[in-house]
């Protein structure tokens, strides 16, 4: 176990170190410098993870496109646009690497599917 912990903690500095997790950082520290834009931005990913991770709804897309609509002052911010780039760009690679693991591993985790 001591073994796994040790590569554990060297995949955390090397995603701490990755291009894509120091442009998100750089980012987010540029956003939460402004707290009333940091409020907005926070309310718009808490409602787009809201809708994109809740059960499916027929009318998903129009709620999609009525936040985009509510909160268009920030999405029209180049800051806020590159922020949430990176945002999806390091979720991404989390995705990947947790794929990776799992599908590497004989982890029977097909009881999630039913």
């Amino acid at each position: 176990m001591k073994n796994v912990e040790y590569q554990t903690r060297q995949l955390i500095r090397e995603i701490k170190r990755s291009n894509v997790y120091n442009q998100y950082r750089r980012l987010q520290i540029k956003i939460v410098r402004d707290e009333a834009l940091n409020r907005r931005v926070d309310e718009f990913r808490k409602a787009c993870f809201m809708i994109q991770n809740g059960p499916s709804e027929p009318e998903d897309m129009r709620r999609l496109e009525a936040l985009n609509e509510e909160y268009r002052d920030i999405l029209q911010n180049s800051d806020v646009i590159e922020f949430l780039t990176a945002e999806q760009s390091l979720a991404m690679m989390m995705n990947r690497v947790t794929e990776q693991i799992y599908n590497s591993l004989d982890f029977d985790v097909s009881f999630l599917d039913s």
